[in-house]
C-alpha cells in the first residue's frame, strides 16, 4: 500500500460546467469564485486548483493550473466526477483561464453577482 501523495497529469481529463463569479454583495470585501466538474480516474484523486505563477500581464484575467492529486491508498479504478473550486478574497476578475501544463482546458467569463 501506497502511503505517498503523487500528483496525476491531467491531459486526459474531461472537465466542464465551469462557473465563476464576483461576490460583490455587502459586506465587503468583495471575493472571487469559481468552480468546476472534473472526471477524474478513482476517487482517491482529489482535483486542486492553483494559481499559476507567474500571472499573465492582464490583472483582469486571472490565470489558474489544475493538479490531480492522488491520495494514498487503494482505490477502485472507476472514473468519478468531482468538483473543484477556487476561492480569492479582496479580488475581482473579468476572466478565469485553467491550465493543464501549458494548455488551456477552460476559458471562463466572470459574472459579478450583487
Amino acid at each position: 500500500m501506497s502511503t505517498s501523495i503523487e500528483c496525476l497529469p491531467c491531459g486526459s481529463v474531461k472537465t466542464g460546467n465551469w462557473y465563476a463569479w464576483n461576490n460583490l454583495m455587502p459586506p465587503k470585501p468583495d471575493d472571487f469564485h469559481i468552480i468546476g466538474d472534473i472526471e477524474v480516474p478513482n476517487p482517491g484523486v482529489e482535483p486542486v486548483l492553483a494559481q499559476k505563477v507567474p500571472q499573465g500581464v492582464n490583472p483582469a484575467i486571472l490565470l489558474l493550473d489544475l493538479f490531480l492529486v492522488q491520495q494514498p491508498g487503494n482505490w477502485p479504478q472507476v472514473v468519478v466526477t468531482k468538483q473543484v473550486r477556487f476561492d480569492r478574497r479582496n479580488a475581482t476578475f473579468e476572466q478565469a483561464q485553467v491550465f493543464c501544463g501549458n494548455e488551456v482546458i477552460a476559458d471562463v467569463k466572470v459574472e459579478d453577482v450583487h
